[in-house]
């Protein structure tokens, strides 16, 4: 038994995250799939959608686009370079939902990963041209596919169910709730309080711990140099 647990160990612990996570997607497949498709968990309303217009439209092409220029590019700057540009398109999209707070956090987010990606990246060697064969990519396209499709379709779901009642009323009634006249307020300040300072906590944290390693960094090379 110790001998046959060890060999059924070693099949599936190869040390390739490749293989890890190849696992994690076919489980979420099987499971979230599964448990949609045997409690008819499908339901879609899209009666109850929003009209969609013609820069929304161009926009999601434009993402669509990018997505599979990040997929085929053979270089990993073209493929930053992509990733940035779809981040921006998040951006713009949120312009047209008339969320302009977002905008602004999602375009100052974008710019800092792009960069730091930049800055990672550039170090590693150039990739390399897939010799897998037609069985082993075949493969990676099953489960890709199946991932997407599973995640649209629970997506389109959550979008088509009403679980519970809706919240839009206290952002309605901020006023008479909270006294703010500034909505984004009233839900960060009043309504999610808790929660903005717990963030803000976790925000500090980071910071402190950022301008630590700064600091011992400094010390030590003041050492070197004395």
């Amino acid at each position: 038994m110790e001998s046959f647990s060890g060999a059924v160990t070693q099949r599936y612990m190869t040390g390739s995250v490749r293989d890890y996570l190849v696992y994690i997607f076919i489980f979420i497949v099987m499971i979230v799939g599964g448990a949609l498709l045997l409690g008819q968990g499908f339901e879609f309303a899209p009666l109850q959608d929003a009209p969609v217009s013609i820069y929304e439209i161009a926009l999601l092409l434009a993402m669509v686009v990018l997505a599979v220029t990040v997929l085929f590019a053979r270089s990993r700057l073209t493929s930053i370079l992509a990733v940035g540009a779809l981040g921006y398109m998040v951006a713009f999209l949120f312009v047209l939902f008339r969320a302009p707070d977002l905008a602004l956090t999602q375009l100052v987010v974008e710019t800092v990963t792009t960069v730091l990606f930049l800055l990672c990246f550039y170090h590693l060697p150039k990739i390399k041209k897939d010799n897998s064969s037609w069985r082993v990519k075949a493969t990676k396209g099953t489960i890709a596919l199946g991932m997407g499709l599973v995640m649209t379709l629970v997506a389109l779901s959550v979008n088509g169910s009403r679980f519970f009642p809706s919240i839009s009323w206290f952002y309605e009634n901020a006023y008479d709730l909270a006294g703010a006249q500034n909505i984004v307020n009233a839900i960060l300040v009043d309504f999610r309080g808790v929660d903005t300072m717990l963030e803000i906590l976790v925000l500090t944290m980071a910071g402190l711990g950022v301008y630590i390693l700064v600091k011992l960094r400094k010390e030590g090379e003041e050492r070197e140099r004395t």
